[in-house]
């Protein structure tokens, strides 16, 4: 099996949720595999209307030649969360498996309050993440769903087929023929090796993270796509607390300036933060991701600013050797996405 990676080129917010729903029905994948957390949620429209918001399950569920859903093994979710996007999907696909890995950590509220208490000056989403894969790394009782799977299978089932596996039973679920998609969480800058710290997330943002977080081999490793946006965004500020500075070469703006309404984030429902685009930026995530594909999103806020995030984009591929924009969005569906012809 070949598995193409999708990741954020820049602080998340993108729109990988729209892309995986996009590529899924393009690319006829037969899984889709992730290692969300909850500090992060993913939006898809279906091609006939239907909102998907997930937070635990990969956004690709829309291709006529899916089967498999898959959770790995760096996933943090919450039980009530995932029965609900199960049930969401499989009343729109009655033909999917859900396979979850059982070293993946389960969300309690002591890991939501212990975030609360510590991580609001640095603007976090204080949804837990950080908490549950450190009792995970602790190797604390109780905290992986190995622990748990018996509960989680019967409220899991009733809404369809789905299995916990072990590692070896997941490399031999994925070990034949066929193309799956690996969908990544947040953004490039926002990982923890960035250059942002504290003012990040809990892990790095990677194709070599994500890849590794879902169990899957480098060598299967298909195609890389990276998602970028023309006016990159930051989480909103807590009344007590910064979400963290922009690169060099960028300055932060106002949504109201672009003319466009507000923007929220899918978790917090805080206002983003919104800034120009930053070529120093995208270099530094092309030359970490080498991308085979771009996609450039929200071209609709500026047409000044989007040309010249195509030509930045165009710049650094030829520079670094890689891809440049390919894919370009004007919209929330996938009928807003349209092919270019690279530059």
């Amino acid at each position: 099996m070949k598995f193409d990676v999708l990741v954020d080129l820049q602080y998340g917010s993108t729109g990988k949720g729209l892309l995986a729903g996009y590529l899924g029905v393009k690319n006829r994948y037969e899984a889709a595999i992730s290692a969300n957390m909850p500090n992060a949620g993913h939006s898809a429209y279906s091609p006939d209307g239907i909102l998907f918001v997930h937070k635990v399950l990969p956004s690709a569920i829309f291709g006529q030649d899916l089967r498999v859903l898959a959770i790995g093994p760096g996933a943090v979710f919450d039980p009530d969360r995932l029965e609900q996007e199960w049930k969401a999907v499989r009343e729109y696909r009655h033909d999917l498996l859900l396979v979850v890995h059982d070293t993946a950590a389960l969300l309690t509220n002591r890991h939501r309050e212990i975030e609360k208490a510590s991580l609001s000056g640095i603007s976090s989403t204080m949804q837990g993440s950080a908490s549950a894969m450190v009792d995970r790394i602790m190797r604390r009782p109780g905290v992986i769903v190995k622990d748990h799977s018996e509960e989680l299978i019967r409220r899991l089932v009733q809404w369809g087929s789905v299995i916990v596996v072990s590692q070896s039973e997941w490399m031999e679920i994925f070990s034949g023929s066929g193309t799956a998609l690996v969908e990544g969480s947040q953004g490039y800058s926002l990982g923890i090796s960035a250059g942002f710290y504290p003012y990040c997330t809990s892990r790095d943002c990677t194709p070599a993270r994500v890849i590794s977080d879902c169990a899957i081999p480098m060598k299967l490793v298909g195609k890389v796509y990276g998602c970028a946006r023309v006016h990159p965004i930051r989480v909103g500020n807590t009344p007590d607390g910064y979400s963290g500075d922009w690169y060099p070469d960028q300055r932060e703006i106002t949504f109201d300036s672009l003319g466009v309404p507000d923007e929220k984030t899918t978790v917090t429902q805080r206002v983003r933060r919104i800034a120009t685009f930053s070529e120093k930026q995208i270099t530094e995530a092309m030359t970490m991701v080498m991308p085979d594909e771009i996609f450039l999103n929200f071209c609709q806020y500026n047409e000044y600013g989007s040309l010249n995030a195509f030509q930045a984009i165009n710049r650094a591929a030829r520079k670094i050797g890689c891809s440049g924009v390919t894919l370009s969005g004007w919209g929330a569906l996938s009928t807003d996405i349209k092919e270019e012809e690279e530059q």
